[in-house]
């Protein structure tokens, strides 16, 4: 995970293992349905079907990989190289087009850059407030560059967001507000 910034044990950064399964399903346009929903790639990719990969197999596997991917990166188990994700090693249809689009993905995950985030601030108001110092606060914000607002609380301390959501001063503060209360 590329990250912004760490404060006070709270990191912001674009998850590749995530970024890796997004760029699957929106290259192949696998119809898939999981939760949390998490819009399109923004910009939107070309559909392509690479030779040798296996769109219909994808579409099995990747509803598991995504819940897979989800879960690694709660744990920070993020891969180094998008092939060699964890959930990725019982998914050969979804570790096949992985390899097959590797480039693109790799060059995604390159150009992202996480957004600076008004943690610092949100944090010294909470500790005003509550008067004491905020110790021991964890969390991990995982930014994916979707095309629509996405916050979603994905375990407890941490939230999947999207690049347009934390561009919002007005929508993020108050998020991370709401999360930073409940954590300390």
């Amino acid at each position: 995970m590329k990250f912004a910034r760490e404060v006070s044990g709270i990191s912001h950064g674009v998850s590749l293992g995530l970024l890796a399964a997004l760029y699957v399903r929106d290259s192949l346009a696998l119809s898939v349905d999981v939760e949390p929903h998490v819009p399109g790639l923004d910009p939107s990719l070309p559909v392509q079907v690479p030779a040798g990969v296996d769109r219909a197999a994808v579409t099995r596997e990747w509803p598991g990989w995504w819940t897979d991917a989800l879960d690694a990166c709660t744990r920070g188990a993020e891969p180094i190289a998008p092939e060699n994700a964890e959930a990725l090693l019982t998914r050969p249809a979804c570790r096949d087009a992985v390899l097959a689009l590797k480039p693109g993905i790799e060059q995604l995950h390159r150009v992202q850059a996480p957004v600076a985030l008004p943690i610092g601030d949100v944090l010294r108001g909470i500790e005003s407030r509550i008067g004491r110092w905020a110790q021991s606060v964890e969390l991990h914000i995982a930014e994916v560059p979707v095309d629509g607002l996405l916050w979603e609380r994905i375990a407890p301390a941490h939230v999947l967001a999207s690049t347009r959501f934390l561009n919002d001063p007005a929508r993020t503060a108050p998020a991370l507000r709401a999360v930073l209360e409940d954590l300390v």
